[in-house]
């Protein structure tokens, strides 16, 4: 486009972003009419419109703009028409920028609102004066936003929807637990620190339909990484530097140890990739040499036997796993032995106060009821789309389901407590007496042994934090210590063999089940439930100790120890095998 001499070429830069058009009504369509009204006034000639949409002037990284700043250089245009100057830039910086452009390519700036004229010196210093202003008032505006949410930070008020396991109180916005959510929470911080990874936390729950929602991983990863749940909030993690923790502001979901674990967990994680050969002491093993924690390598014999090594990445010192597990077991034992003499801390769950729990958890039954009522009435109304009331009330419905089912749990725990200090000190002493014997049988028969990788694998995972070794010049291994999971060190002498009973296990390529201590009574009762379904047949062996290897087991699907009836009767074990 061929200019004439002294004809005036106008682009027009209208501009918005959301913030903008909903508070101050600046449409792209009003500040077009206005800046076309200054054209036909002024008898300038318009090249092009430039519409901004939705973009914010923070810098000049806008398509438009950059497309008028372009239409600029090559002669397009010698003038740009703004309806205010903070439509083209809030920034000092960005302002010079393109004062220096402008006079470079002799071309003006003029604005609809301000009189602004660039030819001239006090005209630059104009725009210049009331760019600064418009910044400051920028500045100005986040600080009071700022300290207007730190405020609320500290007294616990959090703005927008608040995470899973919290609600928020009618006519406040403190936050409260939401007790039938708040147990999803905690059973994904139990589940992680069993050992589940957070695709396997999805995957069940997808299954399951827990809150009939689709669970991604991104939604669990969030969940155990969140310092609200243990009362904590942050502020200011997205902005640079600027990280603020405000503590105990909310009631905390999950203790704090819990979350400290699940983060140590998490780290070592990400470390952790997907491998086709389980390591039993995956990320526990501290080199001898250099103290850095030990990766898992693998090598292959002739005779085509897989060895699995822990290997150092920073010296290259390789220890065999079958060294490092014969001496473990060997100083567990002992340990455990320790740790099953020393402790009378034992309590089982009996002793919770379940009355209050009841009460809790019926005033949530009755809240959803109510918020049930709400929404059917505002779909009749015609406030609600058919399909949105079908998403809440799905939602509702499973949370029912949830705090029922606690209920029931609760109630049928109270029914058994009506002598409740008796029942408990009686319940104590056998559950005390069946773990003993428990782990001693697991110690006298070896039942590591028969465990399959996986299943070492998260008992070491569960139990224990780190393992330092030394090893000698013929790579003779040597524990030295050993740092248990605080969370599981109490009972530990009991638990750990508790679970290696517990745990089905593989004897000659055949799975057994080894099931906790029954009375006479409970095992009959547990036979005849299954005889509904199976021919069952049953043995009774009475020994003291018996090695499991030398039983024919091809048919043999659980082994049922059984109580004694006094301190001298032999060990009764009940065999269960399934006829054909």
């Amino acid at each position: 486009m061929k200019q004439e001499e002294n004809e005036i070429i106008c682009g027009l830069y209208p501009r918005v972003s959301t913030e903008d058009q909903s508070r101050f009504g600046h449409s792209l369509d009003e500040q077009e009419e206005r800046l076309q009204k200054l054209c036909e006034f002024k008898g300038y000639k318009i090249y092009k419109v430039y519409r901004e949409e939705g973009v914010s002037a923070k810098n000049t990284n806008r398509p438009k703009f950059q497309e008028m700043i372009e239409d600029m250089k090559n002669g397009k245009i010698n003038k740009i028409i703004v309806y205010k100057l903070d439509r083209l830039t809030r920034s000092i910086r960005d302002l010079e920028t393109i004062c220096t452009m402008l006079e470079d390519y002799n071309c003006s700036l003029e604005s609809v609102a301000e009189e602004i004229n660039t030819e001239t010196a006090n005209g630059k210093f104009f725009i210049r004066m009331l760019t600064i202003l418009a910044q400051l008032e920028i500045e100005r505006t986040s600080e009071r936003t700022k300290f207007g949410l730190i405020g609320a930070a500290k007294k616990g008020h959090l703005s927008g929807k608040p995470p899973l396991g919290f609600t928020k109180e009618k006519d406040s916005k403190e936050l409260i637990i939401d007790e039938v959510k708040a147990d999803v929470v905690r059973r994904i911080f139990k589940l992680y620190l069993d050992g589940s990874s957070v695709c396997s936390i999805c995957k069940l729950f997808n299954e399951e339909e827990v809150l009939n929602r689709k669970w991604a991983t991104t939604t669990v990863d969030k969940i155990l990484s969140n310092q609200l749940y243990i009362g904590n909030m942050e502020f200011g993690k997205r902005t640079n530097g600027d990280n603020q923790i405000f503590e105990d502001v909310v009631p905390a979901i999950i203790d704090k140890t819990t979350f400290e674990c699940v983060q140590k967990r998490k780290e070592k994680n990400l470390k952790n990739f997907h491998r086709k050969i389980v390591y039993i002491f995956m990320q526990k093993i501290r080199c001898p040499k250099c103290n850095k924690i030990m990766g898992g390598s693998s090598s292959t014999s002739r005779d085509k036997t897989k060895h699995t090594y822990y290997k150092c990445a920073n010296c290259n010192t390789r220890i065999n796993e079958k060294k490092i597990e014969k001496y473990l077991m060997k100083f567990l034992n002992d340990m455990l032995d320790f740790f099953l003499i020393v402790d009378n801390s034992f309590k089982p769950t009996l002793n919770q106060d379940t009355e209050n729990e009841i009460k809790k958890y019926k005033t949530i039954e009755s809240d959803l009821q109510e918020k049930s009522d709400r929404i059917k009435k505002a779909f009749i109304d015609g406030l609600l789309e058919p399909t949105t009331l079908s998403s809440e009330l799905k939602e509702i419905e499973s949370e029912l389901e949830m705090a029922k089912n606690k209920i029931e749990e609760l109630e049928q725990l109270q029914e058994s407590m009506e002598y409740k200090q008796d029942i408990e000190t009686i319940f104590n002493l056998k559950e005390i007496d069946k773990m003993k014997a428990k782990a001693d049988y697991v110690k006298t028969n070896n039942l590591w042994q028969k465990l399959s990788l996986e299943q070492k694998q998260f008992l070491i995972n569960k139990y224990i934090d780190e393992i330092e070794i030394e090893v000698d010049k013929d790579y003779n291994v040597t524990i030295t210590n050993i740092l248990f999971n605080k969370n599981e060190i109490e009972n530990i002498g009991y638990m750990f063999r508790n679970d290696c009973f517990d745990m089905i296990v593989n004897v000659k390529d055949r799975d057994i089940i080894l099931s906790n201590y029954k009375s006479e009574q409970e095992k009959n009762d547990y036979v005849s439930t299954l005889r509904n379904f199976y021919n069952i047949k049953e043995t009774t062996i009475q020994a003291d100790s018996f090695d499991i290897t030398s039983l024919e087991t091809d048919d043999i699907i659980q082994i049922i120890p059984q109580e004694k009836n006094s301190k001298f009767e032999k060990n009764k074990f009940t065999i269960l095998q399934i006829e054909v």
